[in-house]
């Protein structure tokens, strides 16, 4: 095990480096952004969002690794969790079992290099071939050891604007070594004052050339340089973390909501629980606000940015109907599915929340507003109402003999998902119009369209059920569990399971074991629940008249 360099706390020392702007992923960015988002590449998301490497701050660890770049390429850092990848490329745990490799070891690896010649064939031989799962995890781990190689020759480090072009490439630290104008001998002499005081932690120093070099760049071109406002904003944005916050008061709210239901009305539980929850829905509006900020554009153009707006919506519809009803079940079972989703978003490795440029066809911020934001609101009503509907079955193994609260929670159940289907539908047809705009045609049965058709008409044929009396009580809830897994194919499998049609801007992989744990969850609950009806129904024979046009509300 190699001594690494005492630590430098991650104090105010670091926050000039932190808000310096550098060119990365087709944007400008924090440094602060940068270094975060590498150390999720390299080590993986990490438990609620805490990122450390090897117990240093992300920004702190990118420099250790400019001051003193053969020292961490011996470092086992890189953290290779794909099992396919690591059979493809005959990579070998370690002695404790763990799937931790150092740069030199896999930049060395014959299995490894092998693996990537052979993508790299088969992109030779076909620009347009789609990559399985397997090789674009293998890209992926390409990408990253080229990043790190960039960090540790400083080649990928861009932080020089470029004073002739404004939207040209910017200049690395490395580059600096190519020139001798005096603007570029004073950056290059306090980048190694920078280097060197963080090689041999001074604090003391640190922070002063770290403002110098920033105060240089800037001054270099003025006129390219992003805003210090610009910069600050998103490094805030990274050390608020508003998610993770929204996150714990939505918990707090549900849990003093859920101890407040068999209560009564007026508890100061239930007040608490409520205001706890409006609280974390403001955090998380303002979190999704900042965000937009920062990117310019609606909070909705890959995975993560989704399931963040998805729970926000369900805690809208919640509120909206809290204000109508005033029962605090909306609120409760939104407080519930937010924390479930932030959750989620904060630790699964798929759900990455870098800030990507958009790929063309998204670059309508009008059609991504209109169309996008409304189809994942529908989203949202059918979550909360799949919440709605597992309430609903508890209640029939529980307590079934609470009958009128059965009832007053199916038309809970059927308001969700009678704004879910008007969202869908208008959702669906605005998809249509954009596509016609942007494809040339209103409709082609892509994969993605086609899923969310068919999601559609199963809540149509939900609603219509409940209206002729097909379906009662029992049968709206479980309808509402099924119906949202068709949600959950439209949403996740066809962009990370099937990986085929005209919406290849949203593709990726993983996160199988954590969907298909949820469905096969999904699946045994209703099975559970449809058995204990079966029982119950066997000891009451005498079954409840089914609702008619006019009874049903």
């Amino acid at each position: 095990m190699l001594v690494l360099p005492r630590p430098l706390l991650a104090g105010p020392e670091l926050d000039p480096l932190r808000s310096l702007a550098i060119q990365d992923g087709g944007r400008v960015k924090p440094f602060d952004t940068f270094a975060r988002e590498t150390a999720r590449r390299v080590t993986g998301a990490k438990p609620f969002g805490f990122q450390k490497v090897m117990g240093l701050d992300p920004v702190e660890w990118v420099l250790a690794m400019m001051a003193d770049p053969e020292r961490w390429r011996q470092e086992k850092m890189i953290r290779v969790t794909h099992a396919g990848l690591r059979q493809a490329a005959h990579l070998d745990a370690d002695a404790d079992g763990k799937a931790v490799y150092s740069f030199a070891e896999l930049v060395a690896h014959p299995g490894l290099q092998a693996a990537m010649d052979k993508v790299h064939e088969k992109v030779r031989a076909d620009r347009e071939a789609k990559l399985d799962p397997i090789e674009r995890e293998v890209s992926s781990l390409e990408e990253t050891l080229g990043i790190l190689d960039g960090i540790f020759t400083m080649s990928g480090v861009r932080v020089v604007p470029n004073p002739n072009d404004a939207r040209g490439t910017w200049f690395s630290l490395h580059d600096l070594d190519q020139s001798d104008a005096a603007p570029i001998v004073t950056i290059r002499t306090l980048r190694d004052a920078l280097l060197r005081f963080a090689k041999d932690g001074d604090r003391e120093h640190l922070g002063p050339a770290a403002s110098a070099l920033s105060r240089r760049l800037s001054a270099l071109s003025p006129d390219t340089y992003p805003a210090a406002q610009d910069m600050r904003r998103e490094v805030h944005y990274n050390t608020f973390k508003p998610f993770r916050l929204a996150w714990l008061l939505y918990l707090l709210g549900f849990l003093s909501l859920l101890a407040s239901l068999g209560l009564g009305r007026g508890t100061v539980l239930g007040r608490a629980g409520l205001a706890l929850s409006v609280g974390a829905w403001l955090v998380h509006a303002y979190g999704m606000v900042v965000r937009m900020m920062i990117t310019g554009r609606p909070p909705v153009t890959n995975m993560y940015e989704s399931v963040i707006w998805v729970a926000w919506g369900a805690m809208l519809f919640a509120l909206v109907f809290e204000a109508v009803y005033r029962v605090r079940f909306f609120a409760a079972c939104a407080s519930g599915v937010a924390v479930v989703s932030l959750i989620l978003a904060d630790n699964v490795p798929i759900l990455d929340g870098s800030i990507e440029p958009l790929v063309p066809v998204l670059r309508d911020n009008m059609w991504l507003t209109i169309h996008v934001l409304t189809i994942t609101l529908s989203y949202a009503a059918f979550f909360l109402g799949m919440a709605i509907a597992h309430v609903n079955l508890g209640l029939y193994f529980f307590a079934p003999g609470k009958k009128e609260l059965l009832s007053r929670l199916s038309l809970f159940l059927y308001r969700c998902l009678q704004v879910g289907v008007l969202l869908g539908a208008a959702g669906t047809l605005l998809g249509g119009w954009w596509a016609s705009y942007s494809w040339g045609r209103f409709w082609g049965w892509d994969a993605k369209e086609t899923s969310i058709f068919v999601a559609l008409l199963f809540y149509l044929a939900i609603l219509h059920g409940r209206m002729v009396g097909m379906l009662r009580d029992f049968g709206t809830a479980v309808a509402g569990v099924l119906g949202f897994l068709g949600v959950l194919w439209a949403w996740y499998g066809v962009n990370f399971v099937l990986g085929v049609g005209l919406h290849s801007y949203g593709f990726g992989s993983g996160g199988y074991a954590y969907v298909g744990g949820f469905v096969a969850f999904e699946i045994a609950v209703v099975t559970a629940a449809w058995l204990r009806y079966r029982v119950l129904h066997r000891k009451s024979p005498a079954a409840a008249p089914a609702p008619t046009l006019q009874t049903v509300p």
